[in-house]
């Protein structure tokens, strides 16, 4: 499916000169990616700008005029021109529901979803909803033969409020989307042509993109996405951590949390002073309970789904810059971990000079590389 997805998106791309563009809107930083044509995708250019204070709540948007001024001035930062944009939608208020339903066409699977979706998903709990579906592909030793599918129902008013702010930044928005389709793109279908990647290329694999306010934990294999859960803790736990540890506020607490923070292993751990010591244990006590969360959703992804076992983990998000993380999650999950967006293909022709010399982008954008990659379909 992959080698699929690369021919698709090259005939699109050589027939199509328009770049086009991923916002991601988080709690801490509003991040744009830009994807350039070509036989594979290139990115043009990426920018960020911390989120508006008290403009976003769990995904959803506040005040819809900071957040428009704040795209702009980001647009600008990246000098893009591009117009066509793609974004998501997370949080408490997307729900996503994994259903088995016997083997039947994708004709038939929206015949039949369009009459029982609400079995699944609440739709008389007095919010109008979007409800879509994906197939994921056939379900593992099934008798009768039956295929698993994700829903995911969003309010309509919320999907209304992400198009009126983009139209009102001056930007033709194609698509709001999910977050473990993004990842699915920049970091499952870059698996494909790592160097480095530590598995083979058709064994399954975990996605985990931690940012501020919660955690996305989605399961690949091959080309295929078979899991994926919303996990409401990430950075910011980290960061209350800290702020009890030390008596600081928590803005303070992010500071030291970002300049000094960092986990500490063998020699190391023995020759630290205590200050550095202090900040280790906190973070590493504040990480126990997300890392339970990821062993749970691994386990009922063994249970129910009996598909591959993961093999390896791929880490993006804002949190994955964090010192020693990739080793600490190595630890506790016995599997390989590596950081996504890793010698990733920078445009020649980038906008700016020091991103053109980059050789690895920033794993907090992940999300946006993947929604700028959202024109490539099947």
């Amino acid at each position: 499916m992959l080698k699929k997805i690369r021919n698709q998106l090259k005939n699109r791309f050589q027939g199509n000169r328009d770049n086009f563009i991923g916002i991601d809107i988080g709690t801490r930083d509003i991040k744009m990616a830009e994807i350039a044509p070509g036989p594979l995708p290139q990115v043009a250019a990426i920018a960020r700008i911390a989120t508006p204070a008290n403009t976003i709540d769990d995904g959803a948007i506040l005040q819809v005029d900071p957040v428009v001024n704040a795209i702009k001035a980001m647009l600008d930062q990246a000098g893009s021109k591009t117009q066509k944009t793609v974004t998501m939608i997370s949080g408490r208020n997307v729900i996503t529901r994994y259903i088995k339903l016997p083997k039947m066409s994708p004709k038939e699977v929206a015949s039949t979803l369009k009459w029982e979706a609400d079995k699944y998903i609440p739709l008389s709990i007095g919010t109008d909803m979007i409800v879509e579906h994906l197939i994921l592909g056939n379900a593992e030793d099934e008798n009768p033969p039956q295929i698993n599918v994700l829903l995911v129902g969003v309010p309509r008013k919320l999907i209304y409020q992400v198009y009126e702010t983009f139209s009102r930044a001056g930007l033709e928005l194609l698509a709001v989307e999910i977050e473990p389709l993004s990842l699915w793109r920049s970091i499952g279908t870059q698996s494909t042509i790592r160097q480095d990647f530590p598995i083979g290329r058709d064994e399954a694999f975990i996605g985990l993109d931690i940012g501020a306010k919660a955690t996305n934990l989605a399961i690949f294999q091959g080309d295929d996405l078979n899991f994926s859960r919303y996990i409401p803790m990430a950075g910011d736990t980290i960061t209350h951590g800290v702020a009890q540890a030390t008596g600081l506020e928590f803005n303070a607490a992010q500071v030291i949390k970002e300049r000094d923070g960092e986990i500490l292993f063998g020699q190391a751990l023995d020759e630290a002073p205590e200050d550095k010591l202090i900040l280790d244990r906190t973070i590493k006590a504040s990480l126990l309970t997300l890392i339970g969360e990821i062993r749970r959703s691994i386990d009922f992804y063994r249970t129910q789904f009996k598909k591959g076992e993961p093999r390896a983990l791929v880490l993006s998000g804002g949190t994955a810059k964090l010192k020693g993380l990739p080793m600490f999650l190595q630890q506790e999950l016995g599997l390989p971990v590596v950081l996504g967006l890793q010698n990733i293909s920078i445009k020649e022709q980038a906008v700016n000079k020091k991103f053109k010399e980059m050789k690895n982008l920033d794993p907090a954008f992940a999300v946006a590389v993947g929604l700028a990659l959202r024109e490539v379909r099947e």
